[in-house]
């Protein structure tokens, strides 16, 4: 009993690893996208929030979006054997609703006080989840059928005949790439130093030092 009360926890707590690396991969290049790019959000405080998600999930936010779905999609009666179209259709609404009840502390907590980029980072936040929850749903199950949780029938027979080793190699892959891709969105969008008065006014007077006035 003790013994299979161990397997079930340790089952528990890779099918929460897995899922929560898996929502991280397919969602974090695309929110600092959306925080540098389209928000304006400096750098500082989207990495913070990057990092609050990261931290989130893996500390327990992960399981209950994961979880919250699993039941979801139990009371509309959607499995991964239904229409693909339904269960995009599916789990957009869900993660949409999601979103839009959880952003607001989440940025606050990240340490945005502006009320403009926590209603834009929310509205952002709700149309992500609105767009892309089909994106983030297929990930949660192409990562528990590559790592030998639960097999999928959407991924394609192509990886689902690899070796579970050379599952785990593409998982690694895909992480890998997505946390260089986000990595890469903050190369292009460093912050621009903002100069203060007293630099300003040094830098004029170089520009209009004249030697022969002395």
């Amino acid at each position: 009993m003790k013994k299979e009360m161990m397997q079930k926890i340790r089952g528990g707590l890779k099918t929460h690893f897995v899922d929560s690396t898996a929502m991280l991969a397919a969602s974090n290049p695309i929110f600092a996208g959306l925080e540098t790019m389209i928000l304006g959000m400096s750098d500082e405080i989207s990495i913070n929030a990057r990092l609050l998600a990261t931290g989130l999930f893996y500390g327990g936010e992960g399981f209950l979006v994961s979880k919250g779905r699993d039941i979801y999609r139990k009371l509309v009666k959607v499995n991964e054997n239904t229409k693909e179209s339904l269960q995009q259709l599916h789990d957009t609404i869900y993660m949409g609703s999601f979103c839009l009840l959880t952003t607001p502390a989440f940025y606050y907590a990240a340490g945005s006080r502006d009320l403009k980029e926590i209603v834009g980072g929310t509205v952002l936040s709700t149309l992500f989840g609105l767009t892309s929850g089909g994106l983030i749903g297929y990930a949660i199950d192409a990562y528990r059928d590559l790592t030998g949780i639960k097999e999928s029938p959407r991924i394609p027979n192509m990886v689902k005949d690899m070796s579970p080793k050379m599952k785990l190699g593409l998982v690694t892959v895909l992480t890998a790439a997505s946390i260089a891709l986000t990595a890469g969105i903050y190369a292009i969008t460093s912050d621009k130093k903002q100069e203060t008065p007293i630099e300003k006014q040094n830098i004029e007077r170089i520009v209009n030092y004249n030697p022969s006035s002395k």
